[in-house]
């Protein structure tokens, strides 16, 4: 009887341990079939956000090559082969060698004539330098963002017309957190905006609307595409400025540029390019760029920051009513 009882006991603690068994071996199986499973989700959700970003710079990087035809191609040319970088329009020349040297900007900007609604005599000691940044938005632009937000800087953005939805929340952020929207045309087509008077004034007009239908803002601030001394411009330039006196909308040039302009502009060259360049004026309007393959901008965007904001009596504001205008341009 006592021998019965114990096979049974027995037998019981075999079923338990077969049970056991049974759900490890289960178990197991379950966790090999379902561990291969996720890391292919997890690695699927990458997969799809690296090919929309993708995609997305892609689209940018088509828009800037489309909208700036081949003056792209010079550019890209000229750091190929480290020489001489002539900038659209003929107005920006400066030396960048091969090896990423820092230099400084040939054209002495402080000798051209200036006009505006502040004398710089009315400014006693500060520096003022203004952070402007042209072609946007782009993919790089919320990066941008990110970091004036981080230094509580305001910058400028002279912004072209994208009515893809992609940049809707771009054109309105930068708004939003303070910052002035300018107007750099609503194309970037050379051929179309300086081809008579009447394509500039289609091309800005169309470009106001388009940013105060989408911001609510009727900016007032221009930037010509290959600034004002540009050489292609098929209009006496003097009547396109009488236009944008006409419309109450204030250009605005450049004293310092980063030279990010060129695709083969290193991050070093572009900080030492704007720090090196301040110190030599009382009102220094910097000019950057905002693009899909502008990186080295974006990464050099924090060292020309803080340097700027370590100079004595120096700030970096927002261009304003009260900016002195810097024009290229004799009028």
């Amino acid at each position: 009887m006592a021998q019965s009882k114990d096979v049974k006991q027995s037998g019981k603690t075999y079923s338990k341990r077969i049970t056991y068994l049974r759900r490890m071996i289960l178990g197991t199986v379950a966790a090999a079939c379902l561990i291969p499973i996720c890391i292919c989700i997890i690695l699927a959700i990458r997969y799809d956000r690296l090919k929309s970003e993708y995609e997305q710079n892609r689209a940018d990087l088509d828009w800037y090559r489309n909208r700036f035809g081949t003056e792209m191609e010079i550019l890209g040319e000229g750091a190929a082969n480290a020489g001489t970088v002539q900038a659209i329009g003929g107005l920006e020349t400066e030396e960048i060698p091969a090896s990423g040297d820092i230099t400084e900007i040939e054209s002495d900007y402080a000798s051209q004539i200036t006009s505006g609604a502040q004398d710089p005599e009315d400014i006693q000691g500060t520096r003022y330098v203004y952070l402007t940044f042209d072609d946007g938005p782009s993919s790089s632009t919320e990066e941008i963002l990110d970091i004036l937000n981080k230094y509580d800087v305001k910058a400028t953005f002279f912004v072209c017309g994208k009515p893809d939805s992609r940049y809707t929340d771009l054109y309105k952020r930068i708004v939003d957190e303070g910052h002035t929207l300018g107007m750099h045309s609503y194309s970037h087509k050379y051929s179309t905006i300086y081809e008579s008077l009447e394509s500039f004034k289609a091309d800005l007009d169309k470009l106001r609307i388009f940013l105060y239908e989408t911001t609510g803002v009727w900016a007032k601030y221009y930037r010509f595409p290959g600034g004002s001394s540009n050489t292609v411009s098929q209009v006496d330039m003097k009547e396109l400025v009488d236009y944008l006196n006409d419309g109450e909308i204030t250009f605005f040039d450049w004293n310092v540029s980063a030279g990010d302009a060129t695709t083969g502009a290193t991050k070093s060259t572009i900080v030492g390019n704007v720090v090196n360049n301040v110190p030599r004026f009382k009102h220094c309007i910097v000019l950057l760029h905002d693009a899909a393959d502008k990186k080295s901008t974006v990464e050099a965007l924090p060292e020309i920051i803080e340097a700027i904001q370590g100079m004595d009596d120096t700030v970096i504001v927002p261009i304003t009513d009260d900016t002195l205008p810097v024009q290229h341009i004799k009028y």
